[in-house]
């Protein structure tokens, strides 16, 4: 394999998760977050960071964040989600994937939290834009109903249930270049 690529090959490039959503909307996985506020529904950018994806939606089918809290470092900006009232999370690490045109440019961007090695559950929302994270942790999702609800969401709120309204689609080959060498196949069964 000569170079990484993070993008579906249907024929056409890939530029920014922002394309895919545009051409191809009905093929990104979409979840509802339940919270004690009301119903968010974010479409998760797959096509640029899949091992985040994968782990969010093994997560959400295995009822791991039902009836979690959420919390924040900086409730004026964001809300994370992901640790348990003891501060624990899933117990793995996902290696940060940060591609070019990653961007935290409006309220009600979904990332994926750096919180060293144990971050495979612990994400965030964007309560506001935040260009200070663009390029250096990956948003791999946006609202797309529902900010009227992460409007009045704080810390201390509850997610009830984080539900996958519509999964991966069967085509989709979950790897994840490893080395450019080397490509791991993750199972989401």
């Amino acid at each position: 394999m000569n170079s990484i690529r993070w993008g579906w090959d249907h024929g056409f490039p890939l530029t920014t998760h922002l394309n895919m959503i545009a051409l191809m909307p009905d093929m990104l996985p979409k979840i509802a977050l339940d919270t004690s506020k009301g119903r968010l529904e974010v479409v998760l950018y797959e096509n640029v960071a899949r091992v985040a994806v994968a782990s969010l939606l093994d997560l959400a089918e295995s009822g791991f964040y039902n009836g979690m809290k959420f919390f924040s470092p900086a409730p004026q900006m964001k809300l994370h989600f992901g640790r348990n009232d003891q501060g624990e999370g899933a117990g793995y690490q996902i290696t940060q994937q940060v591609p070019r045109r990653n961007h935290f440019d409006a309220a009600g961007r979904l990332g994926l939290a750096e919180t060293g090695a144990d971050n495979g559950s612990d994400f965030f929302l964007a309560l506001e834009a935040m260009p200070h994270l663009d390029e250096k942790l990956p948003a791999i999702g946006q609202i797309v109903s529902g900010l009227d609800v992460l409007q009045q969401l704080g810390p201390g709120d509850q997610l009830r249930a984080v539900k996958v309204l519509r999964g991966a689609p069967a085509s989709v080959d979950f790897s994840k270049t490893v080395t450019r060498e080397e490509t791991v196949r993750l199972s989401r069964s």
